[in-house]
């Protein structure tokens, strides 16, 4: 009888195992991948009419005479705008549809100063606030975890304990650097100067082909970045700092030379990142623009309204967002700034918003003062 139980026990198992009902009920529901960003910030304020190039402005010329050149070779995004020569990866991903451009937009700081710009941008509120940043904000909202790749902790991470920074300590940028201090030393001396823009500019040429270029600084950060990401799936939102964008002289040279930087890092995120591509969203944007004039000396000055990129294997891309102010006078900010139409924040909310999911409390509590965009930059789930 005992032998006779134990073969009814064990055949009523096998109906349980076989059946696809009763299967359905045990098994266990697979988590979705966490949906990541990574936002980099440009430090020194990038020069916007040179990064998106408004290609249909004939006011461009004459007001940029001396900076116009080796833009011949921009890559077309429309029947308006084009992309720096540099900008390889980023064309490509704009092609692909995985990446869309933004003009004309700012945070809403109307001042000049780096330091406070910055800190308006890390903050993300409509007034200037230390104490808190707006991904601190993100992580406390949804409870997770992030990571800067910086020497110190940012003004973005402050009012949570959820974030943290790394920055490898083997890290060498002083070719970068170097270049920058000697611009910097030679700018009163017009001869050393004339010298030293011209070397560059044959440097950046003859590195101006992707597959010689060699590995940058911001790359290597990027592929840190993007190792760290793969082992550690639980970290959320991630910095990364750029720096090498305040191009008061020599522009041509050191623009080509941190836009190709900053196209090799995006390109190392995407590989680095794998199948987890589709899961990222990529932030890219800067304090503030630069002055429509060109300067004395071969560059730009602080100006207001900039640009800013929106990336990810999700992201709704191959577009140009934003609306073009014009370059006349009378269009002008004070007179000499390209005037800002959208807002930094607003666009940052927008495509968080989305990508993430995020109710609309939830996105006020991480920018309280400013309200998303009716613009479809993800799908909908």
């Amino acid at each position: 009888m005992q032998r006779r139980a134990l073969l009814k026990l064990l055949a009523s198992g096998a109906i349980m195992l076989h059946s696809p009902t009763l299967y359905a009920v045990n098994e266990v529901k697979k988590a979705k991948p966490l949906k990541r960003v990574i936002w980099i910030l440009q430090r020194g304020a990038v020069d916007s009419l040179h990064t998106i190039i408004p290609a249909f402005e004939k006011n461009l010329i004459s007001l940029r005479p001396d900076l116009v050149t080796g833009l011949e070779n921009a890559f077309s995004l429309d029947d308006q705008y084009k992309l720096h020569p540099s900008l390889i990866n980023v064309h490509d991903l704009f092609l692909r549809k995985e990446l869309s451009c933004i003009v004309a937009t700012s945070t809403g700081y109307k001042g000049r100063s780096h330091f406070d710009g910055q800190d308006y941008l890390e903050s993300g509120l409509g007034a200037p606030n230390l104490q808190s940043g707006w991904l601190g904000r993100a992580m406390d909202t949804l409870g997770t975890e992030g990571i800067a790749i910086s020497k110190s902790t940012p003004l973005a991470f402050r009012d949570s304990s959820r974030g943290r920074n790394f920055y490898p300590s083997n890290f060498d940028n002083s070719i970068d650097s170097l270049t920058d201090d000697l611009v910097a030393l030679y700018q009163y001396d017009e001869k050393l100067t004339k010298a030293l823009t011209s070397g560059t500019e044959i440097k950046s040429a003859l590195m101006s082909d992707s597959k010689k270029r060699p590995s940058a600084s911001f790359s290597k950060l990027c592929g840190e970045c993007a190792d760290i990401m793969q082992s550690k799936p639980n970290i959320q939102f991630v910095m990364i700092e750029s720096g090498g964008w305040d191009t008061h002289k020599a522009q041509n040279a050191r623009l080509s030379r941190v836009l190709g930087q900053l196209d090799d890092g995006i390109a190392q995120l995407k590989k680095g990142l794998g199948k987890d591509w589709k899961n990222t969203l990529v932030l890219v944007t800067s304090e503030f623009g630069r002055t429509v004039r060109q300067n004395g000396t071969g560059g730009t000055d602080h100006g207001t309204a900039s640009s800013m990129f929106i990336a990810g294997g999700s992201h709704l891309g191959g577009s140009v967002h934003g609306t073009w102010p014009g370059l006349s006078d009378d269009a002008l900010f004070e007179k000499r700034d390209l005037a800002p139409t959208t807002n930094t924040f607003s666009w940052i909310s927008t495509a968080i918003k989305q990508h993430l999911g995020l109710t609309l409390s939830q996105a006020r509590a991480i920018f309280p003062d400013h309200p998303s965009y009716d613009c479809e930059l993800f799908k909908r789930e």
